[in-house]
């Protein structure tokens, strides 16, 4: 057969069905004679297709083989395995996340494992127990099954499910977002591409990515070391400490990566304190920053649109872009740190729904001084926007 089938020195080559009949027919020829008969209808001739079907059969087994070798063409398991090999586990279906505000009397517990609703009966539990204070807990909560069923906007979970005496109203004051089905091979390459430094490392960029790539929710991370023997004042760090500052994710979740991946006696620093316990049983304190939410104002004026072109909810959309791009309490938007730049703000506008024709735009970063300039964000702060701070006239 040819030498430029199977392994070659440019990688797997998979012959086709006429190629392996034509080898065949060949060495049929060699062994029987020239005036074999190897029409369709003769024995041999039958046999040769049907060796030749086996033969491509097998070789595209070989073919798989090969591929499952490369992250570029492996699958299914084989393509997990090889995320296995860098500290990369493939993402099951995921549960909604969010929080319930419940409201009642004062002093009263709310466990954990209670339940509300959608109207649609979607159905969220609560993960952290708490005590109504002042007429109201804020708790965190999940949907009951994974997938993207469970997200929810604003406002949607209004039932109990489980009513319990002292406990009078819930809802969500936010949306609820996370939700997805199993993680496809296509996103799984993807995170593969973006991991950094993830195989082993325990310095912060491995630490970032295991929070970045396997925690729910995650949307941007940043990292501080003081690596010295003195307090670092200027990053506001003890000596030998790391400091996460992560934005999105639950605070458990968050923790519990931090600890899977940071160097043992190095201690982690920040304003959130969360117990993590070891396989060993013994229990940890994990301490991470949560970046100050820096609020954006941005006031369009003189908006001008094409009649025909322009959708009925084109304010609605043209708001949500912002949002998308800035920030917002469930939406990534710019990373941690990264300033609020004029200029990239007019091409969100124009690209975030059709029909936009011109329009004169102002930001401000306090609500009471709009202009032209951009607005600078400390590298421990976020900026986000809403609805309610997006002016569109």
């Amino acid at each position: 057969m040819s030498g430029d089938w199977g392994l070659t020195e440019r990688g797997f080559r998979r012959p086709t069905y006429a190629e392996l009949l034509d080898a065949l027919e060949f060495k049929s020829r060699e062994l029987f004679g020239s005036n074999a008969n190897l029409t369709v209808r003769s024995p041999l001739g039958i046999f040769l297709r049907l060796y030749a079907w086996v033969l491509g059969l097998l070789f595209a087994t070989l073919e798989d083989v090969y591929n499952s070798r490369f992250i570029d063409t492996a699958v299914g398991t084989s393509l997990f395995n090889l995320g296995r090999a860098i500290g990369l586990r493939l993402l099951a279906a995921q549960r909604a996340v969010g929080y319930l505000l419940i409201k009642g009397n004062d002093g009263e517990l709310v466990p954990e494992g209670w339940l509300a609703a959608t109207m649609a009966g979607t159905q969220y539990v609560i993960i952290r127990r708490g005590i109504i204070s002042d007429g109201n807990v804020l708790l965190p909560a999940q949907a009951v099954l994974a997938g993207p069923g469970g997200n929810t906007p604003e406002d949607t979970i209004r039932h109990i499910v489980n009513p319990m005496e002292g406990i009078t109203a819930v809802i969500n004051p936010q949306s609820f977002r996370g939700g997805r089905n199993t993680e496809t091979d296509a996103e799984f390459r993807a995170r593969y591409y973006v991991s950094v430094d993830f195989a082993g490392g325990v310095n912060i960029d491995a630490i970032r990515a295991e929070i970045l790539q396997n925690v729910e929710g995650v949307k941007s991370v940043i990292g501080f070391e003081n690596y010295t023997d003195y307090w670092d004042y200027e990053q506001n760090l003890p000596p030998h400490s790391f400091e996460m500052v992560v934005y999105g994710g639950l605070d458990e979740d968050v923790a519990t990566a931090i600890f899977r991946r940071k160097a043992a006696g190095i201690q982690t620093w920040g304003d959130t304190t969360i117990p993590v316990f070891s396989e060993s049983g013994q229990l940890y304190d994990i301490k991470f920053g949560r970046p100050e939410p820096v609020n954006i104002w941005v006031n369009i004026t003189n908006l001008i649109t094409d009649p025909n072109t322009f959708p009925l909810d084109g304010r609605e959309q043209i708001t949500q872009g912002l949002i998308n791009s800035i920030g917002g309490s469930v939406t990534g938007g710019l990373p941690i740190g990264s300033a609020v730049v004029y200029k990239r703000l007019p091409g969100i506008i124009f690209n975030s729904t059709s029909g936009v024709l011109d329009f004169d735009l102002q930001i401000s970063g306090d609500g009471v001084v709009f202009g032209f300039d951009n607005i600078p964000i400390d590298k421990r702060q976020k900026a986000v926007t809403d609805e309610g701070s997006v002016n569109i006239s």
